[in-house]
């Protein structure tokens, strides 16, 4: 029976003290350095977690996507232009090789530029058919990883049916581009500034003026590469996915229509 006397937390309270208490239960515990699923769920399962509520935990922390961190002028200006993602699936190497090919050349618009025993390295399909493909296309998701200078993956075999996969692209052109449109803005908002201020108008106007466009065209060209770095991270994730899952339904015209925000 509960005790009336003692206070009632609520949902949020809850949930932040119970988070706070497995922060200090781990920060005094012999952590492991990598842990299975399988194992994952048993452990929660012995302090109280159920096996539902920790898979969807898993499911959603496949699905969350974040940009490496990476030094320089150009990341500084735009982001990373590295991307990469690694798993263990089922199969054997050769066949999961085999399988990503198809996948990136039917499913990603890629075409193979060279190819290793446990490597295969693909760029943009560029031509005729390449454009024709991007306009044919009806899922709404569109081919993120052409906007990559190159794709590759290198598959090696892990034992007990498994194979150890990874998978890596340079976006290193469209963040250059990025880069260079950040600074013809910055060059734009001071000729602005210059200009403005030559025709007698006050000074902080002028530099105001200058800085607004300079800004807004450095956030913009940020905000674009950015947007086209998290969806090519993401499509490595998916392509991960398909092979440890299994392709997901096509998406349809309709289905387009129906939820165009997916």
């Amino acid at each position: 029976m509960a005790d009336e006397t003692s206070p009632v937390l609520h949902r949020a309270a809850l949930e932040r003290v119970l988070l706070r208490a497995a922060e200090l239960q781990a920060s005094g515990a012999d952590i492991p350095e990598a842990l299975s699923e399988a194992e994952l769920v048993a452990a929660a399962g012995e302090v109280g977690i159920s096996p539902a509520a920790l898979r969807q935990a898993l499911a959603e922390e496949r699905m969350r996507v974040v940009l490496p961190e990476e030094k320089g002028v150009l990341a500084a200006l735009a982001g990373p232009a590295s991307f990469a993602t690694a798993r263990q699936v089922p199969g054997v190497a050769r066949e999961v090789l085999a399988n990503i090919d198809r996948s990136f050349q039917r499913e990603e618009n890629l075409l193979e530029l060279r190819r290793f025993p446990d490597r295969v390295v693909w760029g943009p399909r560029g031509g005729i058919a390449g454009v024709l493909r991007t306009f044919t296309r009806f899922d709404g998701r569109g081919f993120p990883l052409v906007k990559a200078d190159e794709v590759s993956a290198s598959v090696s075999d892990a034992g007990q049916g498994r194979a150890q996969v990874r998978i890596e692209a340079s976006l290193e052109t469209r963040r250059s581009r990025a880069a260079w449109q950040s600074l013809l803005g910055v060059a734009a908002g001071a000729a602005g500034a210059t200009a403005l201020t030559l025709m007698s108008v006050v000074l902080p106007v002028g530099v105001a003026a200058g800085a607004i466009v300079a800004a807004a065209s450095v956030w913009l060209s940020r905000r674009g590469y950015r947007r086209d770095a998290r969806a090519a991270q993401l499509a490595l994730e998916q392509a991960l996915d398909r092979l440890e899952f299994g392709a997901p339904r096509p998406r349809t015209l309709l289905d387009q229509f129906l939820t165009p925000g997916r």
